[in-house]
């Protein structure tokens, strides 16, 4: 059986991630239309990134950064319902910088993709800390040409591995729709055999459901096992 070909160049890894955002653009629906929200795409951006050796650098261009004072009115309402202003002081921090990708595989393949953050809180910190927090997020939405709903991060690390598990399923699926047809053409000749092939295929699928077999490696070994089966019978 002929693997699954890897990407090698860094390249061929960032256009194998943007194939796989692809596919996921339309995997749910709700409200009459197909849809995928942004904290689930970025979960599987960067679970991509660890399975094809990628890492994603931040690099702030010297000399670049600057932090001003912002001060602006915010009108507000007394509980008896008289409006006033309110003076707010904030920090404004702005920079120009760079979003590297580095292949892991070979560090010296980099690609540099200039860039830019802005940030605006109580402080300098968290100005500093939000804008670079901001621009990560939309840095790989737009690098990745994916559309930008509101959305609200959270429980990351669990939906990384929920994207990989459905890749694997993916590739699974296809290895198994070979078997499935190997094994009905096996029993079409030798249906006497439907027991000695059950038992068979029970070793790598609880009960013989080969349907049931979510790793693609696993899915991959049963069919080339299955191959020299048929042969030695």
């Amino acid at each position: 059986m002929k693997e699954k070909e890897e990407p090698k160049n860094i390249y061929q890894k960032l256009a194998a991630i943007r194939k796989q955002v692809e596919v996921i653009k339309t995997n749910k629906k709700g409200f009459g239309y197909y849809y995928v929200t942004d904290d689930e795409i970025l979960s599987k951006i960067t679970g991509f990134m660890d399975k094809y050796h990628l890492s994603l650098m931040p690099r702030i261009v010297h000399d670049s950064v600057i932090v001003r004072p912002y001060t602006y009115k915010k009108t507000k309402a007394t509980n008896q319902g008289d409006i006033y202003e309110e003076t707010c002081n904030e920090i404004i921090i702005n920079a120009d910088m760079y979003w590297c990708w580095i292949n892991n595989d070979d560090p010296d393949e980099r690609v540099d993709i200039p860039w830019a953050i802005i940030g605006q809180q109580g402080d300098a910190a968290q100005a500093f800390g939000s804008s670079l927090t901001y621009s990560h997020r939309y840095f790989l939405l737009k690098f990745f040409n994916i559309a930008t709903p509101d959305d609200d991060p959270d429980n990351f690390r669990s939906k990384q591995q929920a994207a990989l598990k459905a890749e694997d399923k993916m590739v699974a699926d296809q290895i198994i729709k070979d078997i499935d047809i190997k094994v009905r053409s096996y029993l079409e000749t030798s249906p006497d055999k439907a027991e000695a092939v059950k038992k068979f295929i029970g070793k790598y699928a609880k009960g013989g459901d080969y349907f049931k077999i979510a790793d693609p490696i696993l899915a991959a070994k049963l069919l080339d096992d299955f191959q020299i089966f048929i042969k030695e019978r």
